[in-house]
């Protein structure tokens, strides 16, 4: 529930704040990691529709760029240790990356908008970066079953 407010407040406050992290993303990482392959994809659906309505840009964009890299998410994460920060760090960037800029190529395709290094390249390493960070104690990492 943090995590959604915290999107909340960003969405709102976006050009003040000067911040650019995807809790919403983070809340999909959480649910690939810990569910099967249905749940995670209708969530990441969601998820991606939601970021969508928030971003008021085309409707589905998000949709089906975060479903894709849920699955993929989903699939890692069952291979590598999540108990390694920097593992982690790596699979939220990268699959964040990967979401992104899939978006971005549709924005390109239906919009004619250029490349965005800030949704790109700046939000993977920032999301990637809070998300390990979000694991460092402990306490979370037993509640993940990964400790």
């Amino acid at each position: 529930m943090v995590l959604i407010i915290l999107q909340i407040i960003i969405y709102r406050y976006e050009n003040i704040l000067k911040i650019n992290v995807d809790f919403l993303y983070l809340i999909l990482v959480y649910i690939s990691v810990k569910s099967g392959f249905f749940k995670t994809v209708l969530s990441a659906t969601v998820i991606g529709l939601v970021t969508d309505y928030f971003s008021m840009n085309v409707m589905g964009v998000f949709g089906f760029s975060r479903t894709i890299a849920a699955y993929l998410l989903n699939e890692i994460s069952r291979h590598i240790d999540l108990k390694n920060s920097l593992l982690v760090f790596i699979l939220i960037a990268i699959s964040l990356f990967i979401s992104n800029l899939i978006s971005n190529i549709f924005f390109y395709i239906i919009l004619g908008v250029k490349f965005s290094p800030n949704l790109i390249l700046f939000q993977p390493i920032t999301t990637g970066l809070v998300g390990a960070f979000i694991l460092i104690p402990s306490k979370i990492k037993e509640y993940l079953d990964v400790y």
